[in-house]
Formats: structure tokens, C-alpha cells, sequence
């Protein structure tokens, strides 16, 4: 085992991520409008990811005793690194160092056999990203003329299709654009994902911001859980960083545990925590947080819906959460009408089939009812105590309870991200 492997287990919730984001090669062969590649590609291009430090990293994890979510893509197509189905082998050989595998691709490599070959693997998550319906818009998006061989690929294939996610990058003017891409594609059985546009941390022009929440809303997950490596090994913030403004070591001769633990990460990773990001230079033009909240309005107008909510009832809105009763005890279910974020308490609906505990771990879920989506960032359950609550509420057959957090619990940090989100509908 390499020295740099040899890792003491990192100590507390934050001591290591939760998700590594890897970019094994360098290049991309579409010119998108929407992305910034073709700006900042010039003198960048032919750099591999170093195969022994792959290996190592799936080391350092299982040194440092996590599990840890691994994305293998980063500002690149990936599937131009013929290594790709050789890395994503090891990888899932690594169960107990890597819990998932995922990608993202624009599917010009693609073949029904490198299908195959990919989803054999079920612990891993393949995305296509398409963003049309023929083959005018598709030359528009991606600038190629592959529109025949990806569209054929994808109508032809028989495998299943429901395991792979095509994606579709939607503005405010493109949503019935993204109404024809998700009748059509879902129409076949394929599961589809929209992609909200953001200004990055860059400012490169053309990527227009067409967010219509306040900017305050939201929080940045990516300096809490995620650790971005380029095929160097250099460490960025995050993806959105596309000129590398900013380095954070290299992992070449650095642990995961040095870089993720270094002064300048831990600052921001404190100050992503805090709500104070946007007070950094390098974060305080992107609106990377309210993606979620864009995808939640423009989704609804696809949907030709009205923005959805929880469900209301004698004007209580009411949102699904889940308590362990003890740390490793699986999930139950609770509504909770309330959260308190000066005094560190929710009130929720026990269901009354379940013995009332004395004492709970609440998720800190951030996000409601699956509303909100904020990246990678892992749930938390943070310990608190139970008492019997008194309510005029119709509560049916459940046990309306109060949750004291544990404010000296490390987790109670995160209550704060709840507290904004509820606040937020």
C-alpha cells in the first residue's frame, strides 16, 4: 500500500467527503453553447488521470474507513478515456470503499455493447445528456452533427432503459421544448433529468443567469462533501470552477485527508455551513445554490403544474421526514408541521403503530417531500430527545411529538439548511 494510503480514520462528520468527483481525462468533442469547455479547452487538452493514483485514492477511502459516492466525470466526456470501463471495474470491485459509481456523457462513444457492458455494473448510474428531440435542436445544443448515430442508438437499444437517465439542459425558454424531450424519451422508457442553466463562479459569457428566486435562497453543498480532482491530480472547489482559479493541492503528493483538511478548505467548508460563501471571491457571482429552486419552478411549468408544496391540510403544511431510534435502527416515517431553529425543535405525527422512543436521530434531510434536490450532500441524523406534544390537529392513528435537537451534537450544524429550506416554501 502507497504511504499516502496509510490514512488515520478522519474524526467526525466532516472530517472526510462523501463524494469524489474525478476527472480521468481532459477533453471533451462537443462544442456546447451552454458550457464553458470550448472557451478555456485551448492548452489544456492530453492529460490522463495517472492509473496508480486511482488505485491509491479507493485505497486512502478504505484506510479512512468511509464510503464514499464516486462520480467519474468532471468538466470532460469521459468516455473518450478508453480506460473508462478498466477504472469503473475497479471501482465497483471497491464496494466496501465505494458505494456508487456515476457518470455523465454525451453519448457520441456510446454502442448498444459499451451499453451493456456499463449498466452490468448495478451499483452504477448513467446519464446521457441529449437535450432535444431532433436533429435541427440537437446541432444547436451541441454544436455536433451526431444527432443519426446517438439518436439511433438510443431508439434501437433493448436493454433497460429505465436505468439510464437522459438529460436535458432548460431555460425559461425552453420549456416546451422540454415538455416534447419528456414525452418523447420518457415515452420510451428512458428516465429523464432536467438541467437548469447557472452562472458559474467564472463568469464566462454566455451563461446567462435565468434564475427567478432570490439569490439568498439555497446552500452550496459542493466545499461540505465533495472533492473535485482534474486528471492532473490538482484539487479544485468545485465544478463549476471552470478556469481553476483557485488550487487546493495536488493528490499526486498529497492524502485526501491533507487536502480535504487544509486551512483554506475547511474555511470554506465552514463558511458554505454558515450561509456566509457568498462572501468569497471565488462564489459570490454563481448561483450554483438556487439550481434546485430553478429546476423546481421550470419543472413545474413542464409539467404544465402550479409550483408544488407539501400537502396542506386545515392550513398545516405538512412535510415527510424520518426518525431512527437508535443510530443503525431503520428508517420511520413522520410528518412535521414545524421547525424551530432558534430553540432546535420540530413537531411531527409518530405513527402510533411504533413504540414512542424517549430519544431519536432525526434526518436532516435538506429538502422536503423530495421538492428540492441539493446535490450530493448526504442526509444526516442528528440525536434528539422525544415528549408528548398537545394539538387540536386532526392526527388520525399517529402520536404528535416535539424533537429536541442536541445542540452539542456535530450534526446540529446542518439544522440551520433545514430551518432555510422549510422557510423557503
Amino acid at each position: 500500500m502507497h504511504p499516502l494510503a496509510k490514512a488515520v480514520a478522519p474524526q467526525g462528520l466532516l472530517g472526510f467527503p462523501s463524494k469524489l468527483q474525478i476527472q480521468t481525462i481532459n477533453r471533451c468533442n462537443y462544442t456546447c453553447p451552454m458550457c464553458p469547455y470550448p472557451e478555456v479547452a485551448g492548452g489544456r487538452e492530453g492529460v490522463k488521470l495517472d492509473g496508480a493514483l486511482f488505485h491509491r485514492l479507493i485505497d486512502e477511502v478504505r484506510a479512512a474507513k468511509r464510503r464514499v459516492k464516486l462520480c467519474l466525470m468532471l468538466q470532460n466526456e469521459p468516455l473518450l478515456d478508453k480506460r473508462f470501463v478498466e477504472l469503473l471495474d475497479e471501482a465497483h470491485r471497491a464496494e466496501d470503499a465505494i458505494s456508487s459509481i456515476s457518470t455523465v456523457t454525451n453519448g457520441s462513444v456510446l454502442t448498444p455493447e459499451l451499453l451493456d457492458r456499463l449498466l452490468a455494473y448495478e451499483r452504477f448510474f448513467l446519464t446521457v445528456s441529449v437535450n432535444a428531440t431532433d436533429a435541427k435542436r440537437y446541432q444547436e445544443i451541441h454544436g455536433k452533427d451526431f444527432w443519426d448515430r446517438v439518436h439511433g442508438l438510443l431508439t434501437g437499444w433493448k436493454g433497460a432503459r429505465q436505468r439510464v437517465r437522459l438529460s436535458f439542459v432548460l431555460d425559461a425558454y425552453s420549456v416546451e421544448a422540454g415538455r416534447a424531450f419528456q414525452d418523447y424519451w420518457g415515452g420510451m422508457g428512458y428516465s429523464v433529468r432536467f438541467v437548469p442553466i447557472n452562472t458559474r463562479v467564472d463568469s464566462i459569457p454566455g451563461n446567462a443567469r435565468i434564475h427567478e428566486f432570490d439569490a439568498d435562497y439555497g446552500h452550496c453543498h459542493y466545499p461540505v462533501d465533495t472533492l473535485n480532482m482534474l486528471a492532473d491530480g490538482s484539487v479544485i472547489l468545485c465544478c463549476n470552477d471552470w478556469k481553476h482559479q483557485d488550487r487546493f493541492g495536488n493528490l499526486r503528493e498529497q492524502s485526501i485527508a491533507e487536502v480535504w483538511n487544509s486551512p483554506r478548505l475547511t474555511r470554506l467548508r465552514r463558511a458554505a455551513i454558515d450561509g456566509t460563501l457568498r462572501e468569497h471571491a471565488m462564489c459570490k457571482g454563481c448561483d450554483y445554490p438556487i439550481r434546485s429552486s430553478q429546476r423546481l419552478l421550470l419543472e413545474a411549468r413542464v409539467a404544465g403544474e402550479a409550483l408544488p408544496t407539501a400537502a396542506k391540510t386545515r392550513d398545516v403544511v405538512f412535510h415527510e421526514g424520518a426518525v431512527r431510534t437508535s443510530p443503525d435502527a431503520p428508517p420511520v416515517p413522520v410528518l412535521v408541521w414545524s421547525a424551530d431553529e432558534e430553540h432546535g425543535t420540530l413537531s411531527a405525527l409518530f405513527p402510533r403503530s411504533h413504540p414512542l422512543p424517549s430519544e431519536v436521530w432525526f434526518q436532516l434531510r435538506i429538502g422536503h417531500s423530495g421538492a428540492f434536490n441539493f446535490g450530493a450532500l448526504e442526509p444526516v441524523w442528528c440525536r434528539g430527545t422525544v415528549t408528548s406534544l398537545s394539538t387540536d390537529l386532526d392526527v388520525g392513528d399517529a402520536v404528535p411529538i416535539r424533537i429536541n435537537l442536541s445542540r452539542s451534537a456535530e450534526e446540529f450544524q446542518f439544522f440551520r439548511w433545514y430551518c432555510a429550506d422549510w422557510h423557503s416554501l
